[in-house]
């Protein structure tokens, strides 16, 4: 038996399963995975296979047929556990050869699809993990054209697959299409960042179709709406010219973040309902028009509250595709989603109030972009409120940890303050001029 992992069927179907000495799947390896995926114990499947055959049958019997390959070689026999388990009549030697071995097609292929004897999905499914892992160690900024290739040689593949073939590469592009949307995003290229996030979703909806009503299917498609409407909501409160440093909000682009918002709320997994909660606060904050706008998005962020510190027990990579973060919601998530809610209803004194009790939280891990992010609505506050040497300082420190994340979308609000600050009665003290001078490097002055 060869231990690579290989697709059967038209269009790779069916797998992975490792290759007998004689051509065909490995019969034990097809037996446990179609018994596992009807959720069928080894008691379940001896007691009926044992009925069917008129043989007493054990559980022990079953295992030892799935890991040493002692499948019984009578066709009857072999029909009967097909039956049984829903397994297509090819994989079990019931059907032509030719017919069950997947051979990638090799015409108009790029040159690295042409050496593919099977699919190494195995490696895209580790380089997804990885790019995943960058992102959050904030090192992943110079991966976009890595993932870009990648999904280019998926796209291929995805086009004429089917069945597992066409579930596993539609998951994995869903992973880099959702990632490259974040990357997009951060760097206030929203367009192409909503191409990506909607690309995510058609792709949950495969996975989706195939898997039928499987939870995790369900998740992995509520936490793509969620990637797509933190998108929409990113264009919205930052508008079309936030990489020339100007911000402008687009009413458009909030209610199209709300509806995905609202769209994904219904399937999610609890550790993602808090922090959809949370974001339809803000969405509803910045498009708010009458004081009932107001009153609803106080309750949308009360709503996200019993969800503090609801997390699943998935790996960190599972946790990001199911969940849609590495985590679910915690205390620092709240404070912060509140003090955004407060400062587009204009009430600065309670953003402050929040971001004073986010700081006194216990010691823990806040991701750089994160901090930023506190930085940037201090500042705000701190301006609105007139205090703007506090308002400058904490800009000062925005600008620091944005630049170290390249979120150029957040160096434009930044600016947006400075050019506020600039018209200050603080706009000839030196921390101001400073700040101008680090914002030039990103944002030329104007000719």
């Amino acid at each position: 038996m060869t231990s690579e992992m290989i697709f059967w069927g038209e269009q790779g179907a069916y797998g992975p399963f490792p290759m007998q000495a004689d051509g065909w799947p490995h019969a034990g390896e097809v037996i446990r995975h179609y018994r596992r995926r009807k959720n069928m114990s080894a008691e379940t499947l001896a007691q009926r296979y044992g009925q069917a055959i008129h043989t007493p049958i054990t559980a022990r019997w079953i295992f030892k047929m799935e890991r040493q390959n002692k499948v019984p070689t009578d066709i009857t026999r072999r029909r009967i556990l097909a039956e049984l388990l829903e397994i297509p009549a090819c994989l079990l030697g019931l059907a032509s050869l030719n017919i069950v071995l997947y051979r990638p097609p090799t015409a108009t292929q790029t040159p690295p699809l042409l050496t593919y004897t099977h699919l190494d999905l195995e490696r895209h499914q580790k380089d997804a993990q990885l790019f995943w892992k960058l992102h959050y160690a904030q090192t992943a900024h110079d991966v976009l054209p890595d993932l870009k290739e990648a999904i280019s040689t998926l796209e291929v593949i995805q086009q004429t697959a089917k069945g597992d073939l066409r579930r596993q590469v539609s998951e994995i592009l869903n992973s880099y299409y959702r990632l490259a949307a974040t990357l997009e995003r951060d760097r206030g290229n929203f367009e192409q960042a909503y191409l990506f996030a909607n690309e995510s979703v058609r792709c949950a909806k495969i996975v989706g179709t195939i898997m039928g009503n499987d939870p995790s299917a369900r998740y992995l498609l509520a936490a793509s709406h969620y990637t797509r409407g933190i998108v929409n909501l990113a264009w919205g409160a930052f508008g079309n010219h936030i990489k020339q440093g100007r911000v402008f909000l687009s009413q458009e682009k909030l209610d199209a973040a709300l509806m995905d918002f609202e769209r994904t709320l219904p399937q999610a997994s609890p550790s993602l309902k808090g922090i959809l909660y949370c974001e339809m606060a803000r969405a509803k904050a910045l498009s708010r028009s009458t004081p009932m706008d107001e009153m609803i998005a106080l309750k949308l962020i009360e709503q996200a509250e019993p969800f503090v510190g609801v997390q699943s027990r998935d790996d960190f990579y599972t946790q990001v595709l199911l969940h849609g973060d590495v985590q679910g919601m915690d205390a620092r998530r709240l404070h912060l989603g509140r003090a955004k809610i407060f400062l587009a209803l204009q009430r600065p004194e309670k953003a402050i109030d929040e971001l004073d009790d986010l700081e006194q939280l216990k010691p823990g891990v806040m991701h750089t972009r994160r901090r930023g992010w506190a930085h940037i609505f201090y500042a705000q506050a701190a301006f609105d409120q007139g205090d703007y040497h506090t308002a400058t300082e904490n800009a000062l420190g925005a600008f620091c940890e944005c630049q170290q994340v390249h979120a150029t979308a957040h160096l434009g609000r930044v600016n947006a303050l400075y050019n506020k600050l600039r018209l200050s009665p603080y706009s000839k003290h030196i921390e101001v001029k400073q700040l101008g001078k680090l914002l030039a490097q990103v944002f030329p002055p104007q000719s």
